[in-house]
């Protein structure tokens, strides 16, 4: 708090500033304007400066950028040329099927964008080629022949290139050798024994639409493998040249998709930035003007690739500096400009700031007076009593719906005391951590009789003293309903408890005489030995099996009125571990298949529960598998709220008829012969397991395809109301 010494002194101090600009407020405005125009100058120049110098570290980091997108998918081309390298030389002869096949299996298109295709041309010699045109016409293409047309001591002849179709057809037979360019480069490949790219040439794919410029990449395939360093007997050893065509811009486009959005730039062969060494430009005049030499950025940089120098030059676009970075500057002048003027016009209008704060006061004024009046309103047609008492405990008002509940008219009840109305006294000063108490306690009405309310008090000040607004609402019909909620829950608490010991005499009193039942059986085979019709000992066996299916159908309608009723704690559980253990617990045929897919997750939740649902959903997968050599796969995704467990086979599959049956008690789609072997109550209880927690167990399934269970288990337990009973106590089944 300010102490009194130094108000009147900050007064003062105010005061005499005040005057001041009153009386020297055109000097020292001017004074003030021409500074500020000077520091917005220089602020708009860094700012200026600044954006420049970021924009050309953009520049620079995008044309770093394109070098190394150039140089990094060339050097995936090479690697595929090097694939077809490797292929010619790990077989005697390698046939054009297997060619395709390698091509279809590797891809080329899909992963290495650009590329025209793949090929490769064969060298053959003068006193071969009639035995080759001929070889190749075998199979099956009668009009093939080497060209163009003219005798020479070496000829070479595309003879695979795929993808095959339309447009590569024109390349095939081509000799590439009878063209200087190309001539150039599959020498320069040969001698260096690398990866070579040609000069500008129009590949012979090219039509009359669309058409554009392009080079080829060699790689030589040596006869034994090996390099021949003397001059002039190094095509003699080779064998052909796998080679890719490319169409420069079909290349270009997919390079530059991701890298140069707002550059252009030009690719010339060799150190000279002429038309006819042109190989691709970037620039497309139907969609935007050339910059013609007024471009913020330029730069020309050289590119060594496999044998051959690019030049490239790079020009940023109009828009490389965006608007936003440009309006960055302008909006430093402007905002400059504008605080400067708003100085000028502040220090020239102090004579109207009491004119002003005399309009504010009356507008505050009025603005309080709407809000009273609203405030009122709203207390006016609220449903719940509220009372408004001063520093004395006194009602300073209460709304109609006060009237309505204590039976008081409004005379009676301000001025009154708040014992009147509640029956034992209270705080009316605001508490040290809150504005805000609740509490609860009787009402007292004015025929005398009471009812139990919840209250709200807030507290505030209103410069004179301290008031408090209570808010008050009858909680008689709500603790009627709480109590109506408590009775159906131990109602319902006392029924599941009947049901459960229900469920244990049922199984108890039913299996005794099963039991007795079996043991007769077993007599009567024992007394009668071989003297039993074959007829009456396969009823016997049968009468045997029956027993053992009813004892397994009592097993399970208990262990199903127990589902989701378990009386656990809630523990850290590694489903991963989980399973491979269920894995190594159940019995399977050897061939059969059982794997995890993916990571399973860890987390919070009932152990027991989660391991049943998915040991039976795994053990119905594998049993009910219709191939001893069948595959039966685990796998989970996150959901967010829920993990879903997914168990898939590759099985028969069921029928869309029946999937919605398989959940139903004693329900099972297993042929009859199979009906010892399933009770039909394991998808029942997985199902009624899932659901009490809140979750969903989903099938999928076609017939021939396998069966797929999605278990919808959820992240956050919800306990059922059976979990926090005891649990029902049983007597040992003997």
């Amino acid at each position: 708090m300010t102490n009194s010494t130094s108000q009147p002194l900050l007064g003062r101090t105010i005061h005499l500033l005040r005057d001041f600009a009153v009386t020297r407020s055109s000097a020292l405005a001017w004074c003030i304007l021409a500074i500020s125009l000077a520091v917005t100058a220089i602020a708009w120049y860094l700012s200026s400066q600044y954006i420049r110098d970021r924009a050309s570290d953009r520049f620079l980091f995008r044309v770093s950028e394109m070098e190394v997108s150039i140089e990094q998918r060339m050097l995936e081309y090479e690697q595929v040329l090097r694939g077809g390298v490797g292929l010619m030389e790990a077989s005697n002869s390698v046939s054009r099927a297997e060619w395709r096949t390698y091509f279809e299996n590797s891809r080329f298109q899909e992963y290495y964008p650009g590329i025209q295709g793949v090929g490769f041309s064969r060298v053959v010699k003068a006193d071969e080629n009639d035995a080759f045109v001929e070889s190749v016409r075998a199979e099956g293409f009668p009009e093939f022949d080497i060209r163009p047309d003219g005798e020479r001591d070496v000829y070479t002849a595309i003879v695979y290139l795929e993808p095959f179709d339309w447009r590569n057809q024109r390349a095939f037979g081509f000799d590439m050798y009878s063209e200087a360019t190309r001539r150039a480069a599959m020498d320069a490949a040969v001698a260096s024994g690398e990866p070579t790219i040609s000069g500008v040439v129009k590949l012979v794919q090219e039509t009359e639409d669309d058409v554009q410029q392009g080079f080829l990449l060699y790689l030589p395939v040596f006869e034994n493998r090996e390099t021949v360093e003397e001059e002039g007997q190094q095509l003699a050893s080779v064998v052909g040249f796998v080679y890719a065509p490319f169409r420069t811009r079909d290349l270009m486009v997919g390079i530059r998709k991701s890298n140069l959005p707002d550059i252009d730039f030009k690719i010339y062969d060799g150190e000279s930035e002429s038309t006819a060494n042109l190989l691709y430009s970037s620039h497309l005049p139907m969609l935007r003007p050339a910059s013609e030499g007024n471009a913020d950025f330029v730069l020309t940089k050289q590119l060594h690739l496999r044998g051959r120098d690019w030049t490239i030059h790079f020009e940023s676009q109009p828009d490389f500096i965006s608007g936003g970075e440009s309006a960055i500057s302008l909006a430093v002048a402007f905002i400059g400009l504008l605080v400067d003027v708003l100085l000028f016009l502040v220090i020239g209008s102090i004579g109207r700031q009491q004119r002003q704060a005399e309009r504010i006061a009356e507008q505050m004024t009025s603005e309080f007076r709407k809000a009273q009046k609203q405030f009122q309103a709203v207390c006016d047609t609220a449903h719940d009593p509220i009372v408004l008492l001063d520093e004395s405990r006194q009602v300073v008002y209460g709304n109609p719906a006060t009237m309505d509940a204590f039976g008081f008219s409004e005379d009676e009840v301000v001025g009154t005391s708040a014992s009147r109305l509640f029956e034992r006294s209270l705080r009316t000063e605001e508490s040290a951590l809150s504005s805000i108490t609740d509490d609860e306690l009787l009402c007292i009405r004015k025929d005398g009789t009471t009812f139990p309310a919840r209250i709200s008090i807030s507290y505030w000040h209103d410069g004179e003293q301290q008031l408090a607004a209570i808010i008050v609402r009858d909680v008689t019909e709500q603790r009627r309903v709480d109590a109506l909620i408590r009775q159906q829950i131990a109602e319902l608490s006392r029924s599941n408890r009947d049901l459960d010991a229900f469920a244990y005499v049922a199984s108890h009193d039913l299996r005794s005489p099963l039991r007795n039942i079996k043991h007769l059986a077993d007599w009567v085979t024992e007394d009668t030995g071989d003297q039993l019709p074959v007829e009456s000992a396969e009823h016997l066996k049968t009468l045997k099996q029956c027993i053992d299916r009813m004892e397994q159908l009592l097993d399970d309608l208990l262990q199903y009125s127990r589902a989701g009723r378990v009386h656990d704690r809630l523990t850290q559980v590694n489903t991963n571990d989980l399973v491979t253990r269920i894995f190594a617990m159940l019995a399977k045929p050897d061939a059969m298949q059982v794997c995890i897919d993916g990571e399973l997750p860890t987390l919070l939740t009932l152990k027991a529960p989660l391991e049943t649902c998915l040991r039976n959903l795994v053990n119905n997968a594998i049993k009910h598998h219709d191939r001893a050599d069948g595959r039966v796969c685990v796998s989970a995704i996150d959901d967010g709220e829920l993990i879903q467990f997914i168990v898939e086979d590759d099985g028969p599959g069921i029928a869309s008829r029946f999937q919605k049956k398989v959940f139903e008690i004693f329900r099972t789609v297993a042929p009859n012969s199979d009906w010892k072997n399933s009770s039909g109550m394991g998808l029942s209880i997985i199902k009624k397991t899932v659901e009490t927690y809140g979750g969903k167990i989903e099938l999928q399934s076609e017939l021939g395809q396998g069966t797929r269970f999605i278990l919808h288990w959820p992240r956050q337990i919800v306990m059922p109301l059976e979990s926090v009973e005891p649990p029902v106590s049983a007597e040992s089944e003997g």
